[in-house]
């Protein structure tokens, strides 16, 4: 097997040769090291969007400047019904930035945010994903990533948690108006995303009970989970969802739901939820792994040791991967792979 035909048998409810290790492509930095631990047979992943975005009406104007010694970013959305700004704070070490004001402040920014929503134009990506697909070959896999759940797009990059706990009380009009259009409009998402030449559609929701709560993952997310699992029916494509946080309290209701792949699940110390408990509450779905992170830091033999007790606890090959899908320094990850992937290659 080729690593791509290794991570879809392990995702399709397969027999993998052995069980499929990758990483997100952005994160491999070419050279001597990367080429070794492909040769090991570490893949790589290639998320790529469903579609293409642009406005109609939605300027866009973006400022850099330093304050207090810092750098910052300031993404300003102007529309003909008002304007909108984010604050984002560069990261140093791996290049991508914290939000640290969010676009929506006060209530009169909702109608801002809404126009920015039903002002969107989606066009197919599929040139672009052919040529991604063309490019990995069988080294990966390349799959769609899809915009959040708008609940979770409303929370991590619209609101932020403070507002969002205020206004889900105290602006419900506002708030519900705006996750209704979202919800409309991501039907087109939805659809372009079923058009693609891809095995994998993925949401990257980053799950996690503390954060959304089991009556909001419950009224809010499964809802779009079903209907996107159903506008994939007869497509072949298999429904995954980024559920990288604290799980246990969601389990029953991750157990019901269409969700058929739980990408980066992440396990104890860092997680609340072990790969024996996910296999005992979800039987039926395959885990992709973040390999526990905190894990990386370690001496080989921790690492050795603890991808054993990964690969006792998921029983099998069958619908199982490890991978690492949070930023790592490359250093510390090359040495941490190329242990996860020998015990993988005698496993």
């Amino acid at each position: 097997m080729d690593i791509r035909e290794r991570i879809l048998a392990a995702m399709t409810g397969g027999e993998p040769d052995r069980v499929p290790l990758t990483v997100y492509e952005f994160m491999m930095p070419r050279g001597y090291n990367e080429r070794r631990l492909r040769e090991q047979g570490v893949g790589l992943i290639v998320r790529m969007p469903g579609s293409r975005l642009s406005h109609r009406q939605v300027e866009f104007i973006h400022h850099e400047y330093w304050e207090n010694g810092e750098r910052r970013i300031r993404r300003t959305l102007r529309t003909p019904v008002g304007e909108v700004w984010q604050t984002l704070a560069p990261d140093a070490a791996y290049g991508s930035t914290w939000i640290i004001e969010h676009y929506i402040k006060r209530p009169q920014d909702y109608r801002v945010m809404e126009f920015f929503v039903r002002d969107a134009v989606y066009r197919d990506n599929l040139d672009d994903i052919r040529e991604a697909q063309r490019r990995i070959g069988g080294d990966g896999l390349v799959y769609v990533r899809l915009a959040k759940v708008p609940i979770m797009e409303m929370l991590y990059y619209m609101l932020g948690m403070e507002r969002f706990a205020i206004d889900f009380y105290e602006n419900r009009a506002e708030f519900d108006s705006l996750h209704a259009a979202m919800l409309e409009r991501y039907e087109e998402l939805y659809q372009l995303a079923a058009e693609t030449p891809v095995e994998i559609i993925l949401m990257g929701d980053n799950i996690s009970h503390d954060v959304i709560g089991r009556a909001r993952f419950r009224d809010y997310c499964l809802p779009v989970y079903r209907r996107l699992h159903d506008v994939l029916a007869g497509t072949g494509k298999r429904l995954a969802v980024h559920m990288d946080g604290k799980l246990k309290g969601l389990a029953p209701l991750v157990a019901d739901s269409p969700v058929e792949i739980v990408e980066a699940l992440t396990p104890p110390p860092m997680g609340d939820f072990s790969v024996a408990d996910a296999r005992v509450a979800w039987p039926d779905k395959a885990l992709w792994l973040n390999f526990t992170s905190c894990i990386h830091l370690e001496p080989p033999a921790v690492i050795e040791a603890h991808t054993r007790q990964l690969l006792e606890e998921a029983g099998g090959k069958r619908g199982f991967a490890i991978g690492v899908t949070e930023d790592c320094q490359f250093e510390v990850l090359e040495r941490s792979l190329s242990v996860i992937a020998r015990v993988l290659q005698e496993f």
